[in-house]
């Protein structure tokens, strides 16, 4: 996904949100208009416009999503919705009730164009406009200033459509460069803990291994079977630095983190139990959590990523559940596994684990303190093991938010 796809996205959902809404303020003026007139028994000629008119209304705002791009790439349409204007101003008069509702037409072209579409779209109408006046009774038209009072609300109306318009991108554009900000310092963050991982990681391997083959000659001449059996401990080093090399590079180059949470974790989980041959269920529940702050969405992929990996190495799983939950203020992501379990530490102290060489749940744990979430975890020997990590939605700042402890139960 390009850079601007996200932005044009966001600009095309919230034109879509602007269109609806001008399209239900039209029919909410025409309603208005036909109850003034109710008593006034409008004729059969007026009964068909203000029926074509409403259904046209009703359509655009049922089926907008097919509505709209035709409306976007066919200026025209609109100059047609004129028309339909025209006939309604036609048979119920230009100084009735059913003028104001009119001017909407023009809204909805300067939101939807730029200034050519929208001076054809307001011309069009401003003739119609003249046309149904000069159709009208001669004791209407007797105050002068009406006539040319009135067109003008077609171009206001259009100007007024131009400054929601740019309100719109200008909120887009600002909602763009947020989201740039926080990959940003995703990015940076990522960075940092690439550099603690390979200072806490790869490093001390490569330095072990170093010592180990700088010992190895005075081993071989002193000692074969000690220097053989460093030798196949030199190699176990090797193989671990090479995974370790290969994890770093997986994590700079897994596209998972540009996409939208729900995708991310679908993605992860088909992908995964592809690779491993391990049916993964994925289930997304609750309203989408997609406009979750970046560093947040990090966190949970890469404790997803884990504790994958750690149902991988240890687990021997015949079946994975991967669930997010996503409600009004938390998102909560739930990795299960039928897999051989084990007895976890008492009291939920974690780094106990540390010490036998299993940093997963560690980095799982730490991962939720950094974005102010809870870290949970179940098993028991034979019984499998699940791992939950609940995060609010809108995480809490660093000086405002209690740090919530790694807990296991």
């Amino acid at each position: 996904m390009g850079a601007g796809e996200p932005e044009a996205s966001a600009v095309q959902t919230r034109l879509a949100v602007t269109f609806r809404l001008l399209m239900l303020l039209r029919g909410l003026l025409l309603a208005m208009a036909v109850a003034l007139l109710a008593g006034d028994g409008p004729g059969l000629g007026l009964d068909v416009a203000l029926a074509v008119l409403g259904a046209e209304t009703a359509v655009a705002c049922t089926a907008w999503r097919t509505v709209l791009p035709a409306v976007q790439r066919v200026p025209l349409l609109c100059c047609l919705d004129a028309l339909l204007v025209f006939a309604v101003l036609a048979e119920g008069g230009v100084f009735g009730p059913f003028f104001l509702f009119t001017v909407m037409t023009a809204a909805i072209a300067g939101v939807l164009y730029t200034w050519g579409p929208v001076l054809m779209v307001c011309t069009a109408q401003i003739a119609l406009c003249y046309i149904a006046m000069g159709a009208a009774p001669a004791a209407e038209r007797q105050e002068p200033g009406l006539l040319i009072a009135l067109p003008v609300f077609y171009p206001l109306a259009a100007c007024a459509g131009i400054v929601l318009r740019t309100l719109v991108d200008q909120y887009a554009e600002s909602e763009e460069a947020r989201r740039r900000a926080e990959t940003a310092v995703a990015a940076a963050e990522e960075r940092n803990r690439l550099a603690r991982e390979m200072h806490d990681s790869l490093a001390k391997t490569l330095q072990g291994i170093t010592l180990s083959v700088a010992s190895l000659p005075l081993w071989i001449r002193d000692c074969p079977d000690r220097a053989e059996r460093d030798a196949r401990d030199i190699l176990s080093a090797l193989e671990v630095a090479a995974r370790e090399a290969r994890g770093l590079i997986s994590d700079l180059r897994e596209e998972a983190y540009g996409l939208p949470l729900p995708a991310a974790v679908r993605r992860l989980a088909a992908e995964w139990g592809e690779t491993r041959g391990v049916p993964v269920t994925a289930r997304i529940e609750g309203p989408p959590a997609e406009d979750i702050p970046v560093t947040v969405r990090y966190e949970i992929i890469s404790v997803l990523k884990e504790a994958l990996t750690n149902v991988e190495r240890h687990a021997g799983a015949g079946r994975v559940e991967v669930r997010l939950l996503s409600t009004v203020d938390t998102v909560r992501l739930t990795v299960r596994d039928d897999g051989a379990g084990f007895a976890p530490p008492a009291g939920g102290r974690l780094e106990l684990l540390a010490r036998e060489g299993h940093y997963g749940l560690v980095g799982m744990a730490e991962r939720a303190r950094r974005i102010g979430g809870r870290f949970a975890l179940r098993s028991a020997p034979g019984g499998g093991a699940t791992v939950m990590l609940t995060v609010p939605f809108v995480p809490p700042s660093a000086e405002g938010a209690p740090e919530a402890a790694g807990h296991v139960t």
